[in-house]
């Protein structure tokens, strides 16, 4: 995938905020587990136009470590579901997974605690 920033809307911006402040993690960390949780989901989530108005995170910062796999991850998920994963569909993929994730994630932790409810 080529893209070494990443743009999150603003709402997602304003959640991971509130969520750093619930749980003591950092954006970059919630955003991973707010990933993982809207790829878990069956249902695809929904490919905006790109935003202008939020935050972005350097690639390689928000994904450390687990780049390729996530990337996989996407690429499997899309092609699976029919998509064409080109570049530009992977980048506005991978947005919308990360967007709703921090929704999801923002539903679903109200402190630390509850991040291990999520564990299946």
């Amino acid at each position: 995938m080529r893209l070494n920033r990443i743009q999150i809307s603003e709402d997602s911006r304003n959640k991971l905020s509130i969520l750093k402040g619930r749980t003591g993690l950092l954006p970059n960390v919630l955003s991973r587990i707010g990933l993982v949780l809207s790829l878990a989901e069956s249902s695809e989530p929904v490919i905006d136009a790109d935003p202008t108005d939020g935050s972005d995170f350097n690639r390689f910062t928000l994904m450390g470590e687990w780049d390729s796999l996530i990337v996989a991850l996407l690429e499997e998920r899309g092609s699976t579901n029919g998509m064409n994963m080109d570049n530009d569909t992977l980048v506005k993929y991978f947005r919308a997974h990360l967007n709703r994730g921090v929704l999801l994630l923002y539903s679903r932790v109200k402190g630390l605690e509850d991040l291990a409810n999520l564990l299946p």
